[in-house]
């Protein structure tokens, strides 16, 4: 069993994090803060994505005017019909703190407000598409701590970031590729680039894998090189590229047991 931990202070609101890991049992975010005077509503999101349109796993949205709490889930951008809002007490007040406690189990999210039980609810998405964290509406955050609680011991690494690298940047992973391993890459789009993992630092050591978006094309390239010569059977996406010329990205790519996420 291991243990981890994260906790931000008094973050901005409306609040985007990019998650440091895959969602998956065990882990739990806890969100402490209070209602600013004018509330009227305001939401706790775990999202695939951090644009205002993407898809959500759980919203959490709690409204003050009908003294009621919106649980649902948004799935190719249109939000679920089976939206649950039956609550058996409303436990927000206004200039009150409050201690929102989300835990991940293995088949729905549960919630805890003010350490009472509150809801469950079910999983309606892939979890595994859940990238982000968000926080929005008339409310102030005073924290926002994970934990996780659990047996995969790549939770327990510590992340490496570099800010602002070249734009030829190579870096020497500080250990072996393997299961759980995750990269996340943050950027403007512009023209071609492309996100190779190498077998060494020259441009002719093999290529575990490569990532290259290309902008006039419109598609994503995905290929790998072994001595010295590209895999003939690159695989192209052309129904769907996310990226836009001068505007912001997140990518992030994972290292499973046979294939990069």
């Amino acid at each position: 069993m291991f243990r981890t931990q994260r906790k931000l202070n008094e973050p901005a609101i409306p609040f985007n994090q990019c998650l440091e890991y895959l969602l998956r049992p065990g882990m739990k975010w806890v969100i402490t803060g209070k209602p600013t005077p004018s509330i009227e509503k305001f939401s706790v999101n775990f999202k695939a994505g951090p644009a205002e349109g993407d898809d959500i796993a759980l919203r959490l949205n709690p409204r003050f005017q009908t003294r009621s709490v919106v649980r649902n889930a948004r799935t190719n951008g249109a939000w679920r019909k089976d939206f649950e809002e039956s609550t058996p007490f409303f436990p927000f007040e206004k200039y009150k703190s409050f201690r929102i406690e989300i835990t991940c189990l293995a088949d729905k999210f549960k919630i805890d407000v003010n350490g009472d039980h509150f809801a469950n609810y079910k999983h309606r998405y892939d979890l595994h598409q859940i990238t982000h964290l968000n926080i929005d509406g008339q409310v102030d955050i005073d924290t926002v701590e994970f934990l996780y609680t659990g047996t995969d011991p790549n939770i327990q690494e510590p992340s490496v970031t570099y800010y602002n690298p070249t734009s030829m940047f190579t870096m020497k992973l500080d250990r072996h590729l393997k299961r759980g391993t995750e990269v996340i890459v943050r950027g403007m789009g512009r023209d071609v680039f492309g996100m190779n993992f190498h077998c060494g630092p020259s441009a002719t050591d093999n290529y575990a894998f490569r990532f290259s978006p290309e902008f006039n094309a419109q598609r994503v390239v995905r290929n790998s090189m072994i001595g010295k010569v590209w895999n003939p059977h690159a695989e192209v996406i052309t129904s769907f590229f996310p990226f836009r010329q001068k505007e912001s990205f997140t990518l992030r790519c994972i290292c499973d047991n046979s294939k990069f996420v």
